[in-house]
């Protein structure tokens, strides 16, 4: 895990790493250890609406694939899996790769969840 603090000697301002974010292009979502979204990038693959911040996590993904999502929040609460991958979504006729990344602490703590979509075409 990278220590900010000891590569910058300083802890990064949320504008800085929110313009860290939005200059990748990649679709990135950070839900915190409630489940909550707390963020996401201005780069999108997939439609969300600014109505999703603040909002559980689920509120921001088809009903259909709930049961996946809580599954896969369990498992990295209870430290079962640290990262989930899903391979050749397809969106708007584009092949679109997933993944989620349990964010723990130093100590082995859920923080949240990091969600990264990138094309693969």
């Amino acid at each position: 895990m990278i220590d900010f603090k000891t590569l910058f000697n300083t802890q990064p301002t949320h504008e800085e790493l929110s313009s860290a974010f939005g200059s990748i292009e990649a679709d990135i979502t950070y839900t915190d250890d409630r489940d909550i979204v707390r963020y996401f990038s201005p780069y999108r693959i997939f439609e969300r609406p600014a109505s999703c911040l603040n909002e559980k996590l689920y509120d921001c993904h088809p009903e259909k694939v709930h049961p996946e999502v809580k599954e896969m929040l369990d498992g990295f609460r209870d430290g079962s899996k640290d990262t989930v991958s899903y391979e050749n979504v397809s969106n708007r006729n584009r092949k679109v790769r997933v993944c989620y990344h349990a964010m723990r602490d130093k100590g082995g703590v859920f923080l949240g969840c990091l969600e990264v979509a990138t094309y693969r075409d």
